[in-house]
């Protein structure tokens, strides 16, 4: 499904060349569900953004479903985002002014799609926001939010979901019931990876890649 090889990624910072990611060799199956661990700045949400065409390497190879990443145009690495790639960030970035249902459907307009009014709801409820559907943002808890983002993300129906901290605002019993609804999503079908700081849910996943200093460590 994505396949990366050999990926390097650095930063000039003055004449200092810094380097996020060194020599990353990485193969993302379907139905693969893959926590991505480490200290701060070990190049996780770097490596995160790779895999999720946001960011291009300095050098090596990724490849999503065959197709060499580095040979398209920014026109199709727009459209593997939005058609194949569900994102979930830490701090949500929903729009206030509107409502869940609001929310949740901005991927389609971006995206030209349609689904019906009746699937998006039921997605909701799938989510366990089914009391929620019409409220403002700003009246919800931050795992309400997070349940907003996640529904948000998978609305098009993508391949693989990329989650950077998805757990990180939330305390524990509302970290619990958001990775359980990444492990239902799993069992459904979709590919998950998740960054993540919490090293106790980090185990309860398929694989766990650590990071330090760029490097993988198995």
């Amino acid at each position: 499904m994505i396949e990366l090889k050999n990926i390097v990624k650095t930063y000039k910072r003055g004449a200092e060349i810094v380097y996020a990611l060194k020599d990353i060799n990485l193969k993302i199956e379907k139905g693969d569900f893959i926590a991505i661990t480490g200290p701060s700045g070990s190049g996780k949400t770097t490596l995160l953004y790779i895999i999720g065409c946001l960011d291009k390497p300095s050098s090596g190879v990724m490849k999503f479903n065959d197709k060499d990443i580095g040979k398209m145009s920014e026109a199709d690495l727009v459209k593997i985002r939005r058609e194949k790639i569900g994102f979930i960030f830490q701090h949500f970035y929903l729009l206030p002014g509107l409502n869940v249902l609001e929310n949740i459907t901005l991927p389609l307009i971006f995206g030209r799609k349609t689904r019906s009014k009746e699937e998006i709801i039921s997605l909701i409820e799938s989510v366990g926001l089914k009391d929620r559907i019409y409220h403002r943002i700003n009246q919800l808890s931050g795992g309400e939010m997070q349940r907003v983002a996640i529904a948000r993300a998978i609305v098009s129906n993508p391949e693989i979901l990329l989650a950077d901290e998805p757990t990180g605002n939330l305390d524990t019993e509302n970290s619990e019931k958001i990775f359980e609804l990444l492990r239902l999503l799993n069992k459904k079908g979709l590919s998950v990876v998740m960054v993540t700081h919490n090293t106790e849910l980090a185990k309860r996943t398929n694989k766990v890649i650590t990071l330090r200093d760029g490097k993988i460590f198995y």
